[in-house]
This record gives C-alpha cells, structure tokens and sequence, in this order.
C-alpha cells in the first residue's frame, strides 16, 4: 500500500516543478502558472495529463493513480490547496459575488462562536452550578441551599459532557474550492470494449467507447449542504457523495446541548455549494456486439465543464473512473448485494462531429484546397463513394448531393422550407442497394443505420418512458431523433407497417416530430435526411405491370423523396462482365481495383470537403436563371401530361427538389451562384432515375435504338414549338437528360438527313424538318 503523505508530496513538487516539452513555453511552469491563474480567478479547471506525469519519469505514480484515480484526485486537490492560497492576491479582488460575502460572514460567525463556546466551557469548568441555573440565568451565590439544590438536580455519577467544536466548526475543503480537478488518461492507453469492462476496473482509470442514446437535462447537484440552527445560529455543513442523502435535523453546537433545548437546522439554498450534472447512458457500437447479443449500456456521469458536450447520436470515447453506485437512506435496507455502476467522466472525444462543429486544421484546410483546385469535385467525390461497389454512378452523384445538402430557407412569418435531400432506391434484390446504405451511414458524421422490419414508429420517432431517478415521464429520441443534422438510413423500407410509414410523412416535409402522449406534448427536431432502400412488390421489377403497381408505396409518400431510382438487374454480357472482374478482385484482394481507385480520396478527407461545401451559400442571380428553372419544370409537367402511364407524378414538391439538388451542386463547385449547369445536373439526375424503365418500355416496343429515341426526341421538340425548325442548342440538353452522348447524336442527325427527314444548316446550328 503506497505512503499517501508521501505520494501528496510528490505531487506538490511535480506540480510546482514541471515544465513542458513544448519550446513554445518552456519557460513557464505549465501547471503553477495555470494555479495561479485559478489564484487570480482567471481559470477554473485544471486538467492533470498522465502523459506530463509518465515525462516526469514518475511510472510508479502514474500505475498507481491509474488504478485508484478517485483516492489520487482528493490527493492532488490537497497539494493544490496550499498553492492556491500561497498565490492568492494581497489586495482583495474589486470584483466579489455571492461566494465571497458568504465566506466572509461564515468566518466572523465561526470566530463568535467559538469564543462563546470557550466562555461557556471556563464557567462550566469554574463555577459549581447546575446546568438549570445556566438555560435560566439564575445569579450565583456561594450559599448551601443553591449546592444542595445543584446536587439533587445534577446526578454525583454523570459526568459533564465534552464536546470538539471543531468536529463541526470546520467548513469543508470542498466548499472553499473554486476549481474543478480532472485526471487525463495517458494517449497511448488501450481502450476497453463496453462488455470488457469487469469489477476489477472499479476505481481505476478507464477509456470506452460508444454511441449516446438517451441524455438528462443539466441540473445543479448538491455538493455541501449548509445547515443553520434556528435557536442558537449554529452553522453545520454536510458533504454529499451521492444523489440522495439524509439531512441533518438537530443541531449539535454545545450551546443547544448545555441549554437543553433541540435546535432545528433549516439548510441554506445560498450557502450551500451546487455544480452542473448531466448523465447519459452510452451503448456500444454495432460492430463490437457479437453475434447473437444485444448492445451493452452504461451510464456516464458528467459534472461541471463536462456538461453539454455531447448529444443523443454523437458516437464518443468516454475516459473517466468507472464505480460503483453508492446506496444510501432507506434504499440500501431493500437492496440486494448487487450494485449498479457508473463512469464519471474525465474527458469526452467525440469522433463523429456535426459538419457545422468541424474545424479543419491547417494541414487538412490545405489537403481540401488543393483538392477543390485539381477541378472536377463532383465526379472525383462520387467516385471515392463505395468505390468497392460497381457502377451506379449517378446514385453516387445523387448521395453526395444529399451529404451536401440544399439551402434551407426561413420566412418572415416563420415557415420553413427544408434544405434536406431525401433519396429512395427501389430496386430488384442483389444491386447493392443495402450496401450503400451501410456506406452512408459509416461516413457521415450523424448517420443512423436501421430495418424497416425490425422498426415501430415508436423506435423512428420518440418513446415515453419513467426516469429511473424522479420517476417522471419523459421522452427518449428514435433514430430520426438521433440522426438529428445527419443521414437516417432505413434499409426494407417496403417491409414497414403502413402505421409506422405514416410517422415519417411529418418528418420528411417538415422536419419534425410532433409527440402528444403521457401528458407530453412537445415538438422534437429531426432536421435529417432519409435514405430508404425498398423492393418491388413481386420482388423483382414486373415488366408486364406499370411503375405504380410495382413501386407498392403511396403516393404522399414518394412525392416526399426528391429523388427515387429504380434499379434493375438485366442481363447484359458487358455490364456482367465488368461487375464479374470488379467482385472477383475485390474479394481476391480486399480492395478495388486500380482502375475504380484512381483519384479517390479518404473518408475523412471526404467529410472535410463536405463540411466545407456545406458552408457556402449560393443563391440565384438574376432573373434568367429564374426563369430557367420554371420553364424546365413546366416542360416536364408538359411531358407527363402526354404520356399514358407515367412513372411518377411531377408536383410542386419537384419543383423544390430541382432547386434544393441545383443549390448542392453550385455548393461542390463552390459558387456562390446557381447557374444553368446546376440546373441541368439536376433535371438529369431526375431524368436518370427513371432511365431503366425506360429501357424496359423501349424493349418491349421494340425501340431500344437510340438512334431512334433521339429522333423521338427532336420530333417531340419541333411539335412543342409548332414550327419546322430548332436550334440544336435547344435539342443537345433535351438528349443529353435522356442518358445519350454526343456520338449517338451526331449519328442520329446524319442518318436521318441522309433519308431526307430533316435538314442541318451549313453551320451545323438549326435542325429543319422536311417531312413530318
């Protein structure tokens, strides 16, 4: 067992001794400036690295305080005292509070009563009165009858009592001190794993991660409670080492106990000390549950500073010293001999950050400029995207979009028009439609993975629940709650009851969660954007059967997704050649090949370049553009209404998209316009989601030629115009939506000049119909 006076002194002199390593400051004294700054009231925490310790050359001490951290931090604060008071300024602050005027006035009461408690043990030990001559002030005289009259009233046998003042005259160290202590653990301490964590950790220093589930409100906690009697003014002080406690009710100065009277002790709201406490409880990730068990939690006790710095979601590394929860009062009569445990909270490291928390470093700012200056970031940035799934380059296109996110916008009268992108992908089975998902929601820095199935309404939205604590009801966030400012990815989104679809109908438009229950009605945030992945109704896309009966979800709810691919799994000897070598070499390697690796950068290089995205603010210029974005939507309800059987219905909610897709895209140029270019990204990108089906209906018809479709193309543009003639200008975004590329076109226009449907003018700018 290790001599603590001596350990105390050893850590007064590496306290007062150390010098950083740092040749910035090698000159100061890195922990006696900041006690001076605690001094001068200028600092109030003071962390204590291990890493400084172990410099010192001091391992012994640094094994010990790892193993019982709680004992060694009551160790530092007592060689910090000493040093506090030494450094403290000689002239009294200008600038007192509360604290002060209250110390001040403890100090002169303590000092009355303890000489009148002196006065009264000398005439107690001096005079041989009874103690009812005392309680009345009856006089003294040196007469027989008042010495018979003491030595009936006062018994030969009981000896007079002898009370310590100083037992409880004392006002605690705790009370006094202005700063919070905290012991950091060493950076190259290995980190437990939730379910590792064993009894024998109790009272050391340990390091785990998690994701925050549920979260308390800050409320002040009681450390010193201060009592004052109402007969005789006494002050007590009682520390608190739990959430519960037991007060004190009858005074124990010698002046109440020689006066015979039971003093009642009233606690003091101002003179007590409170602090800041918040608790939330930390599950363990997905990845360290083994197969077949359910996610581990523990409770994580927060005090002062700590407080605030996290949020239900966040994924964190806790450091702090995991105990035992103490039982007090009438609790621990009842209680069996198991006890529940906690970490209190030393340091919190949250690896998950919102975009809008990120701060780059100067080396990463500097990795992302020259990122943004090499051009192209939007075609590199969906290539780094799951670069070990094949294809699907425009739904890659579309998810970084959605990490990018459009420009939310607030009205004068308070309404609100969501920024967020929502995204669906229906498809047939074996497209990788789940594994995107699980892509996504590894990436982002608030993504939340879960099954349509395996998902209530209740475990989406909120859950009323009692606290353990007051026993009150209160809410507990879902994981639209939890993906709060991030990506909810909601894999078998066709599996969902149609009660628990409706849930998400409020969320997807207005971004929140409005809860009626339990005597609860509040409205809860779930600024998110959704990813949903679902299957046809047959299981495989039916060919034979219209969009709507294959894509089984309702109308109000599709028409909240800004974009929705239709994925199908077709057979052709290209396409399957290429995936065949892509999956071959991703499992005989474990990584893509060369080709699909070229210019891809990091996941956290990715996340920095979104973060950085999203902090631009692009608005559009003038009135062409305007104008612009409202002819290219009242084209596409012009196609639809030609149509037989369209594939979706375009409503205003279109129109919103286009322009929330055309803002990420001005963002990833990092324009501070929206230009035309924008806006033609995302109208292909709408157009390219329904490209499949439309493949399948020209296969059907028998028109899968694109020389064909093309001229269907022009020929629907010169009957819109009702003339003879169009400007290639025109025609080239129309062919280009559809999916076709420049060669196709030229084909098409030279191959029906030759048959005299249409002529090109010399300087290849105007198409003229011949024969319609």
């Amino acid at each position: 067992m290790p001599d603590y006076e001596f350990e105390q002194t050893k850590c007064s002199n590496f306290l007062k001794n150390f010098r950083s390593s740092n040749p910035n400051s090698a000159s100061s004294l890195k922990y006696f400036q900041q006690i001076k700054e605690i001094a001068h009231r200028k600092q109030t925490v003071l962390c204590i690295e291990l890493d400084d310790l172990y410099a010192a050359g001091d391992q012994d001490l640094v094994e010990n305080i790892e193993r019982n951290a709680l004992r060694y931090i009551g160790i530092f604060a007592e060689a910090i005292d000493p040093l506090v008071a030494s450094e403290a300024p000689a002239i009294p602050l200008l600038t007192e509070d509360v604290y002060d005027v209250l110390l001040m006035h403890r100090t002169q009461r303590l000092q009355s009563q303890d000489q009148d408690q002196d006065r009264l043990e000398m005439d107690i030990d001096a005079q041989p009165y009874s103690p009812t001559q005392v309680a009345n002030g009856l006089p003294l005289a040196d007469n027989t009858a008042a010495e018979k009259e003491g030595e009936k009233e006062k018994p030969k046998t009981k000896p007079k009592p002898k009370l310590n003042p100083e037992n409880f005259n004392n006002i605690p160290k705790s009370l006094l001190r202005r700063y919070e202590l905290r012991i950091l653990p060493r950076t190259d301490q290995s980190r437990i794993k939730l379910r590792e964590v064993r009894s024998k950790q109790i009272g050391s220093l340990v390091n785990v991660k998690g994701i925050v589930t549920r979260i308390s409100e800050v409320k002040p906690l009681l450390i010193v409670a201060t009592y004052t009697c109402d007969r005789c003014g006494y002050e007590v002080y009682q520390e608190i080492a739990s959430k519960t406690f037991l007060p004190i009710n009858d005074c124990p100065s010698v002046v109440c106990k020689a006066n015979r009277t039971k003093g009642k002790l009233q606690m003091q709201t101002r003179g007590s000390k409170y602090i800041k406490f918040q608790d939330f409880r930390l599950q363990e990730t997905a990845e360290e549950v083994p197969i077949g068990h359910t996610p581990r939690t523990l409770w994580v006790h927060c005090r002062g500073d700590l407080t605030r710095q996290c949020s239900p979601g966040d994924v964190v590394s806790v450091s702090g010293i995991f105990l035992p929860s103490p039982q007090t009062a009438f609790r621990s009569r009842s209680s069996s001999n198991n006890s529940e445990t906690y970490v209190e909270a030393m340091h919190i490291l949250q690896h998950k950050k919102n975009y809008s928390d990120f701060v780059l470093t100067p080396q990463l700012d500097q990795q992302v400029d020259s990122f943004v200056s090499e051009g192209n970031v939007y075609e590199r940035l969906a290539r780094s995207l799951a670069p070990e799934i094949y294809g699907h380059e425009d739904i890659k296109k579309a998810l970084i979009l959605m990490m990018v996110s459009g420009l939310g916008k607030e009205l004068h009268d308070g309404m609100k028009i969501r920024g967020d992108i929502n995204v669906c992908l229906v498809g047939d089975p074996g497209v990788a439609k789940s594994q995107l998902l699980k892509h996504i929601s590894l990436i982002s820095p608030r993504g939340i993975y879960t099954s349509g199935k395996g998902s209530s309404g209740v475990g989406l939205t909120a859950a009323v629940i009692r606290d353990p604590l007051t026993h009150e009801m209160t809410l507990e966030g879902g994981s639209l709650v939890l993906a709060d400012m991030g990506v909810c990815c909601i894999d078998e989104f066709d599996k969902m009851d149609d009660g628990d679809r409706t849930s998400i109908h409020e969320v997807m438009e207005q971004q929140t969660i409005s809860i009626a229950k339990a005597g609860i009605t509040t409205t809860l945030n779930a600024r998110t954007s959704i990813l949903a992945a679902a299957n046809p109704a047959y299981g495989r896309y039916n060919s034979h059967k219209s969009p709507s009966e294959n894509i089984n979800l309702p109308a109000a709810l599709l028409s909240r997704f800004d974009l929705l691919f239709v994925l199908l799994d077709r057979p052709t000897f290209e396409s399957d050649l290429a995936m065949a070598k892509h999956v071959t070499h991703v499992h005989r390697f474990s990584k893509p090949p060369p080709v699909a690796t070229a210019s891809v950068v990091s996941s956290d290089l990715l996340r920095s370049i979104v973060a950085k995205a999203k902090r631009v603010a692009p608005y559009i210029p003038d009135e062409q553009t305007m104008t612009y974005v409202v002819d290219q939507y009242v084209n596409m309800r012009k196609t639809e209404a030609s149509t037989v059987d369209p594939n979706t219905y375009t409503t205003a909610r279109t129109l919103l998209a286009i322009m929330r897709l055309s803002h990420a895209h001005a963002r990833l140029r990092f324009s501070e316009h929206v230009g035309s270019e924008d806006v033609d990204e995302a109208i292909r990108l709408m157009i390219m989601s329904k490209s499949s089906i439309e493949d399948e209906r020209n296969k059907r018809r028998g028109g899968n030629d694109p020389t064909s479709a093309i001229y269907l193309v022009v020929k629907e543009m010169l009957r819109s115009t009702s003339s003879n003639s169009v400007k290639r200008s025109d025609v080239e975004p129309k062919v280009y939506a559809k999916g076709f590329t420049l060669d196709q076109f030229n084909k098409c226009l030279d191959a029906y000049e030759k048959l005299d449907v249409w002529r090109i003018s010399s300087d290849q700018t105007m198409i003229t119909m011949i024969a319609k």
